[in-house]
């Protein structure tokens, strides 16, 4: 099964490697000149019949709102050295917080990325 992902989309570019010691970065987002890292326990993954979700927050805030990019990582069988492409999609939530003026809808915006696969030794 695949564990380290490269998504590239919509000026956005990720790294994600799945099983990796949990003090260690396992999830890096690019976006022009952002970059955010985020730890295991900092990602959040839902499991479906078809793969995974995964969840992390770029802002939040409990008064004002923030933001919460995911995209969907389908279950890809590749062998050790092998890579695979794929495409998927992405989705950038925007939500208000009690505080935030004005208060706005939760919007929701969803776009295409394209993949690469492989299947890695990670650190312990």
């Amino acid at each position: 099964m695949a564990n380290q992902f490269v998504l590239k989309g919509h000026h956005i570019e990720v790294k994600y490697t799945v099983g990796i010691t949990p003090g260690l970065t396992a999830l890096t987002y690019k976006e022009g000149s952002v970059s955010r890292n985020f730890k295991t326990s900092e990602i959040t993954t839902d499991q479906t019949a078809l793969g995974s979700l995964v969840s992390v927050p770029l802002a939040r805030s409990v008064d004002t709102g923030g933001t919460i990019f995911a995209f969907f990582l389908p279950n890809i069988e590749v062998a050790r050295g092998q890579t695979a492409d794929f495409t998927t999609v992405a989705i950038h939530e925007e939500f208000s917080g009690p505080d935030s003026v004005p208060h706005r809808p939760t919007t929701w915006q969803t776009f295409v990325m394209h993949g690469t696969a492989q299947s890695v030794i990670v650190p312990l």
